[in-house]
């Protein structure tokens, strides 16, 4: 994940800014599908194969990648 990516938390992400998030996703897991949950107010934060959601504004993508997809859900604030 990039350091600068992350310098303006202005809600929403930017397509670059996702991707880096789905990249460091791929990077953390070994899983062949990959569910990951982002709060945009702590975006090094990644909760994998989440069950709980906070009450606020979502955007949800997924990518595929090699074989693997990812799932990534990212929300305004916790």
């Amino acid at each position: 994940m990039s350091k600068s990516s992350f310098t303006t938390n202005k809600w929403p992400p930017t397509e670059d800014q996702i991707k880096d998030i789905v990249i460091s996703a791929f990077n953390q897991s070994q899983d062949k599908d990959v569910k990951v949950l982002v709060y945009w107010d702590n975006p090094k934060l990644m909760i994998f194969d989440p069950f709980h959601f906070a009450p606020t504004e979502y955007i949800k993508k997924k990518y595929e990648h090699n074989e693997r997809s990812c799932e990534i859900t990212i929300g305004k604030e916790d």
